[in-house]
């Protein structure tokens, strides 16, 4: 399919920042600063210009004259990209890289594009609300009415089926601390993936469902211990898709700043914070999980060689994990390696997308660590009664 010149296009509105490339190429290494490489994929690619930012920059300018072919190719090299924001941050000419792919890959679905690899992921979220398709008599299993309480648990899709020692610690740690709260049972999407493939349509559709699901509680304050979920609720339904959102969105390192003094065990260890993407380039939250991990007594801290907003991508995101299996297996193998050698025990996020995916890579990294939530190390810390 190619362009026309009557396409509507959301990157119009980004023409000046798209054609402001220098070509300079910092996009791709950088190795200063705590950066070896800027793309945690291009690593592992065949190193094709457009399998980086330089070269889909190129790509986006193309579509834009309409000169370019799009097929699946096209597509694969445009996915690779997990949309972690590094580029963003380390171009010298400070061309807004994540709102630019973002804006491409929705006008690409707009246009009835898709990668393939990502079409069971949208299907699945507009007829199960959910990233995953439904576990087996699930219907059956699902509790009564929803109970009005002052905080709702919003544990997630990969929480509720791929890492639910999160949820289960959520919950703990909620009840420990004597919390008013209810959790969603029901399958509720945030929908952040589809707004990381550009689907920005099936998002709002999806978001009317979860909106809905939300307000049977009548909750003051939705609890997330997932930054995407977190993101989508509390900037992307209120800002690009103008659904104002009535509770409270606070994640866990909001509701619980610190860990309270009286309940709290010492825990002799060393850990690092991993940066989930989402959280820090596209947030720009460093401090307040650090903070919640040194109020746990005995818990040294340590960073890792990239941190902060030079952190490495977990590999995962933008829709790698589920395209691109083995590319994001590898870009994990080397933030764990990364984590071993800054001398950690233990490796500490908040997206539980991250966890999964640095999980599974920890054999293949060849290092001993332990892979948690932020939630995680904080309900083992806080004593019950």
């Amino acid at each position: 399919m190619t362009t026309s010149e009557s396409d509507k296009l959301r990157v119009d509105a980004l023409k000046k920042e798209v054609y402001s490339c220098s070509r300079c190429g910092f996009c791709r290494i950088w190795d200063w600063r705590g950066v070896d490489w800027v793309c945690p994929t291009y690593p592992y690619t065949e190193a094709f210009d457009t399998q980086y930012a330089r070269g889909r920059l190129n790509m986006v300018q193309q579509y834009m004259e309409g000169s370019v072919q799009v097929n699946q190719h096209f597509m694969e090299h445009l996915m690779q990209c997990s949309l972690c924001g590094s580029c963003a941050v380390h171009c010298p000419v400070g061309i807004p890289l994540f709102e630019v792919w973002q804006a491409f890959r929705s006008d690409l679905a707009d246009a009835g594009l898709v990668y393939s690899a990502h079409q069971r992921v949208i299907d699945n979220i507009l007829q199960h609300h959910s990233i995953f398709e439904p576990l087996p008599g699930k219907e059956a299993r699902r509790q009564g009415a929803p109970r009005h309480a002052k905080v709702l648990y919003f544990p997630g899709c990969q929480t509720n089926r791929k890492s639910r020692a999160i949820g289960k610690a959520t919950t703990d740690l909620l009840a420990k601390l004597k919390v008013d709260y209810a959790i969603l049972q029901e399958d509720a999407c945030c929908g952040y993936p589809l707004y990381d493939i550009g689907q920005m349509e099936a998002m709002r559709t999806n978001a009317a469902h979860t909106l809905a699901a939300i307000e049977a509680y009548q909750p003051d304050v939705v609890l997330t211990t997932c930054i995407g979920c977190y993101r989508a609720l509390k900037v992307v339904y209120p800002e690009k898709l103008n659904l104002p959102v009535r509770p409270q969105v606070q994640h866990i390192h909001e509701f619980l700043p610190s860990v309270p003094a009286g309940q709290a065990q010492t825990l002799s260890r060393k850990v690092t914070f991993h940066d989930p993407c989402i959280m820090g380039r596209h947030m720009g939250i460093y401090d307040e999980p650090r903070a919640l991990i040194r109020s746990v007594p005995g818990v040294e801290l340590v960073e890792m060689y990239s941190n902060r907003e030079h952190a490495l991508c977990c590999g995962a995101g933008g829709g790698v994990l589920g395209a691109f299996d083995d590319l994001s297996a590898q870009v994990a193998v080397e933030r764990l390696q990364q984590a071993a050698r800054a001398g950690a025990e233990q490796v500490v996020t908040s997206c539980p997308t991250c966890v999964v995916n640095l999980k599974r890579a920890v054999r293949r990294a060849g290092v001993s660590l332990a892979v948690t939530d932020v939630v995680e190390l904080l309900n083992e810390a806080v004593r019950g009664d």
